[in-house]
């Protein structure tokens, strides 16, 4: 997490291209362009609040997902009692 709070370094603090972000840092251009887009989609800007360390970052740029509740998972023992039956294949 550490490339990370880098690069929002570099690119609100020093103002750097992202290609001199790329060549500091050791990174690809592409990205660093993720990880800032990802910063600006989920609200995070420079400097960061206080009291966020690179766990807190972490968490805010990449926050838990949600299975969807559509469809309930199959009944393995359901599946396999019916394929037990003659002529199921």
């Amino acid at each position: 997490m550490k490339p990370i709070i880098e690069i929002l370094r570099l690119k609100y603090e020093a103002k750097l291209s992202h290609e001199k972000i790329a060549r500091a840092c050791g990174l690809s251009k592409g990205v660093v362009s993720k990880y800032v887009n990802l910063a600006k989609a989920q609200g995070v800007s420079w400097p960061l609040p206080e009291g966020v360390d690179e766990v807190a970052l972490e968490a805010l740029l990449y926050p838990a997902r949600k299975t969807p509740g559509r469809f309930v998972p199959p009944d393995g023992f359901q599946i396999h009692q019916a394929l037990k039956r003659k002529g199921v294949t």
